[in-house]
């Protein structure tokens, strides 16, 4: 599952008169839950991802990985499961 987040265009590296017009426009992108984690524990994104492949060994960073993970997947069901999304909202009564 992505993880994926909003951002203003003004936050992106565009620049030039059309970004100007369009910085009010949002963008999705990928969450970096790695450089997340990398940021918890100092070490570099890098390295949290080698952990992940399996390349490197550290019980620490994947549980905390695997911990935001989850929460994150917790939230996009209560979520989903709030928003009507299968709702009428002119219903005939």
């Amino acid at each position: 599952m992505r993880h994926i987040f909003a951002v203003s265009k003004s936050d992106t590296n565009m620049q030039g008169a059309k970004s100007m017009q369009k910085n009010k426009e949002t963008v999705l992108r990928r969450r970096d839950v790695a450089a997340l984690v990398a940021d918890i524990h100092g070490v570099t994104a890098d390295h949290v991802r080698k952990v992940i492949r399996g390349d490197r060994d550290n019980e620490e960073i994947l549980a905390t990985y695997m911990h935001i993970i989850e929460s994150d997947n917790q939230l996009l069901k209560a979520v989903k499961n709030v928003t009507p999304f299968n709702s009428n909202p002119n219903p005939k009564t």
